[in-house]
């Protein structure tokens, strides 16, 4: 199998095949990309793939502002369906959290986002099946929505191979090879490959490959859970939007053929995954139950929903719960796409983006990502989030 190439890009999620659609986009040279099982087989084929802007960030607005307009116009984009559901987003808290959420939505409007403050009745008239007390308050995203991301994942990777992206599954990358500072190759269980750039987007399995090139990255795997719920015939609504419960600490969107995927908000009880070739993909009883419980909390109707199962997912955390990307310190040609933390398919068209400029022109030419670089953590200039739940960030 050895072979050459401009640049080998280590992982097929959805990051490793934006980057790739984009980087063939911007004629970057000959890509190969490289995926040990299937594309989509580690943390983005079990995405909830929500698709919404609420962050208290800027530049996390302004990146998850071009991942909603990709989405909503992905056949445009790449000739595939991105399967998209425009359900709209109600972000819940209590009224102690106004200031935060007001500041949240006043950051999206300024990213050129639908976004405003609901109360009262305009929280009914947005979740019509759901039931809310008169301290909560809620940022509402009427463009936000969900995807397919099994249908996203086809349509990135669709579009990558017709710009000319050679992509090799069932290839398990050993170790990225350094010579005198700077990539030279990777070697992979079928051989070599020579290649002057390398992105390394492999997800859970991420920090062991740089490890291996002597970058030290601080990421941590853990598993959370998901659940599934068939909604019961009198739901009292034809569906619900996208929902953001800080209240119940649940998150949930709305799903084909009347379910409701249900996920947790706090996942700093989440047990950390040694191996991501080897953990346990099944649900607990014991989460199946809560999540039924807390939805039932906010849509009184679930305690008559039908359990449909559920998978237990993989989530690669940083300290600041925000990703790295960028170049590697101190290996010339190294980029890095890691650690999104839970809410990476959302930012993917912008890092992919972002990375093909970086790697073409040598900078960010239309958004600054550089606030997310590898060094931050050694400069001590961590990003800070207004939630205690770093998954919302």
């Amino acid at each position: 199998m050895a072979h050459a190439a401009d640049i080998v890009i280590v992982g097929g999620g959805v990051m490793g095949v934006s980057i790739a659609h984009h980087l063939a986009a911007a004629g970057a040279g000959s890509i190969s990309l490289l995926e040990k099982r299937f594309i989509g087989a580690g943390s983005s084929g079990k995405s909830g793939a929500i698709i919404r802007q609420h962050y208290s960030t800027d530049l996390l607005v302004r990146m998850a502002r071009h991942g909603v307009m990709t989405f909503r116009a992905f056949d445009s984009v790449t000739g595939e369906d991105s399967g998209w559901i425009n359900a709209g987003c109600l972000f819940v808290v209590a009224e102690r959290d106004r200031a935060a959420a007001s500041g949240n939505v006043e950051l999206m409007r300024r990213a050129g986002a639908a976004a405003e403050l609901l109360e009262g009745i305009g929280l009914s008239e947005a979740a019509p099946a759901a039931a809310f007390s008169l301290d909560e308050v809620a940022a509402w995203e009427p463009e936000a929505g969900c995807v397919d991301a099994a249908l996203v994942l086809h349509g990135y990777a669709a579009s990558a191979v017709r710009q000319g992206v050679r992509i090799e599954t069932g290839v398990e990358v050993l170790e990225i090879e350094v010579e005198r500072g700077r990539v030279s190759g990777v070697l992979t269980a079928a051989g070599r490959i020579s290649a002057r750039t390398v992105v390394l987007c492999a997800g859970p399995w991420a920090r062991r490959l740089a490890a291996r090139a002597a970058v030290d990255l601080p990421l941590t795997v853990i598993r959370p859970q998901v659940a599934f719920l068939r909604r019961p015939g009198d739901f009292g609504a034809e569906s619900h939007p996208v929902m953001a419960d800080l209240r119940n600490g649940f998150y949930c969107r709305p799903e084909a053929g009347g379910r409701t995927l249900v996920g947790a908000l706090d996942v700093s009880q989440d047990p950390v995954v040694p191996d991501p070739d080897a953990y346990d993909e099944a649900p607990t009883p014991e989460f199946l139950a809560w999540s039924r419980e807390q939805a039932s909390r906010r849509m009184p109707a679930m305690r008559r929903s039908f359990g449909r199962g559920g998978y237990g997912a993989l989530y690669t955390l940083t300290p600041d719960s925000h990703p790295v990307v960028g170049e590697a310190p101190g290996i010339g040609g190294l980029y890095l796409a890691v650690g999104f933390s839970g809410h990476g398919f959302k930012l993917s068209p912008a890092v992919g983006r972002g990375l093909a400029e970086l790697i073409t022109t040598g900078a960010y030419r239309t958004l600054d990502l550089s606030p997310l670089r590898a060094t931050r953590y050694a400069e001590r200039q961590l990003i800070q989030s207004a939630y205690s739940y770093g998954l919302l960030s």
